[in-house]
């Protein structure tokens, strides 16, 4: 279910939210304009953890029942996007670096 990958591709996802979704990005940059770095980072804690409930609950479905529900879909795309838009604004807040993506072992759990 999750995939490793580089620092390189996980910057295309961070620019390929600007390109899929730039009304939530620009809103994201907005909101951050007000925050601080601890406040910055504890919003993308949120969205990830959304995110990989959000994901969870999609794969339980898809498990359980065969498909995931319409409102299961949309909420992991929905989420996914989040995380990615706050993923952004952190690297360009600074909070983000190759260096502490990769002293991680990659797990979200």
């Amino acid at each position: 279910m999750f995939h490793l990958a580089t620092f390189d591709e996980i910057a295309g996802v961070d620019h390929g939210i600007e390109v899929t979704n730039p009304s939530m990005v620009a809103r994201i940059r907005r909101a951050a304009d007000s925050l601080g770095r601890y406040e910055i980072a504890a919003r993308l804690a949120q969205a990830i953890t959304e995110a990989a409930d959000a994901a969870h609950t999609r794969a339980f479905e898809q498990a359980q029942f065969g498909e995931a529900s319409a409102d299961a879909i949309v909420d992991c795309e929905y989420y996914d996007e989040l995380a990615a838009a706050w993923s952004l604004v952190a690297a360009e807040h600074q909070l983000i670096t190759p260096e502490t993506i990769l002293a991680h072992d990659g797990s979200v759990h």
